[in-house]
């Protein structure tokens, strides 16, 4: 089987080969491509350890990996104020994907899987006043979130978690250019059966670049599916995120 199937892809690829061959011309239509202008994105890339945890008596779950954040500027793209009223909204994906660290747990003799996961994708809007020196934004942000830790779901019998947390941001520009500031943003609904908090603290370290060292704690609470439970069982419990990377793009 396995022989036919490589057959298969190598006779894919020559007939790919020969088709690329025989083009002579590629003719491209911009009335049919959408242009992105990469000044309306923003986002970080870094490592994250997370985890799933507080669910009963069970033994947390522990996990790392990799994290992309990307965000689209919608209004804020529009407006272009660094100075006075300004805004900084987007819609955002968070990703994050690793491998389980904790000691695997077995379902009767079924062990889970060490690939672990998650996801928050939404729209944020912060408004608020800027000056030469300080800013202060206030806003909300609307966040659909869901997590694997190995065998561990959160949440539990839904497919996402859907929380508004209310949202603030302090600045301070220490020197340089107008977007080399130190920036604290905080996060939470104040919703104990579904809670989403957090903060996120961004440093610049290049003067007159948008590039800055960030670092963020994260966490949602809701019903989890333990790697041990059968089905349609679930109990309360917290998936927690620390990321350390690096983010770029336009404070507002």
């Amino acid at each position: 089987m396995r022989t036919r199937v490589t057959g298969l892809f190598v006779g894919l690829l020559v007939a790919l080969g020969t088709a690329q061959a025989q083009q002579t011309a590629l003719v491209y239509d911009p009335t049919k491509y959408v242009l992105v202008d990469a000044r309306l994105l923003r986002g970080n890339i870094g490592y994250a350890t997370f985890g799933i945890s507080d669910v009963d008596t069970m033994a947390d779950r522990q996990a790392q990996g990799v994290n992309l954040r990307i965000e689209a500027r919608l209004v804020s793209g529009l407006v272009k104020r660094t100075e006075g009223f300004v805004i900084a909204d987007a819609f955002f994906l968070d990703l994050t994907l690793g491998s389980l660290q904790s000691e695997p747990l077995y379902y009767y003799d079924n062990p889970e899987d060490r690939f672990s996961g998650a996801m928050t994708f939404g729209y944020s809007f912060l408004a608020g006043y800027s000056t030469e020196r300080f800013g202060l934004l206030g806003g909300k942000s609307f966040n659909w979130s869901t997590a694997f830790v190995g065998g561990t779901e959160l949440p539990g019998g839904e497919l996402m978690v859907g929380t508004a947390p209310w949202m603030m941001r302090l600045e301070f520009r220490p020197a340089f250019s107008n977007e080399f500031r130190i920036m604290l943003t905080g996060w939470d609904n104040f919703n104990d059966l579904k809670r989403s908090n957090g903060f996120r603290l961004d440093v610049p370290f290049l003067p007159k670049k948008r590039f800055f060292l960030t670092y963020e704690l994260s966490r949602v609470g809701s019903d989890v599916s333990y790697a041990t439970f059968d089905n349609d069982q679930y109990a309360t419990g917290v998936f927690t995120q620390h990321l350390f990377g690096l983010r770029f793009g336009s404070i507002y």
